[in-house]
């Protein structure tokens, strides 16, 4: 059977850095940790959980003066608490819209 990981069309890199994500129907902003990016998505940590479906914007500054940062337009695909009780952190996956 084919897993998830060899279905994608993108492949995800595995990052660690800070990102910011904002939530667009309140304007709610938090930094939070990337996990994962690729063309069509990313995976983070954040210090709150989401509703599936939730529009955000995630912008990702760049590690380099010279290039520009990265700022998508995307709805959460899967929001999990991390260990039981959340322990106040949630991981987030968000898949960016086409076109973006």
């Amino acid at each position: 059977m084919i897993g998830e990981e060899d279905r994608r069309n993108h492949r995800r890199m595995q990052v660690t850095g800070k990102a910011r994500v904002t939530w667009r129907s309140s304007g709610e902003s938090i930094s939070v940790q990337l996990e994962d990016l690729s063309a069509t998505g990313c995976a983070f940590v954040a210090s709150r959980g989401c509703d599936e479906g939730v529009d955000v914007n995630v912008s990702v500054p760049s590690p380099d003066g010279r290039l520009d940062g990265l700022e998508r337009q995307g709805r959460v695909v899967r929001c999990e608490a991390l260990g039981p009780d959340g322990g106040g952190r949630w991981r987030v996956a968000v898949a960016f819209e086409a076109g973006d």
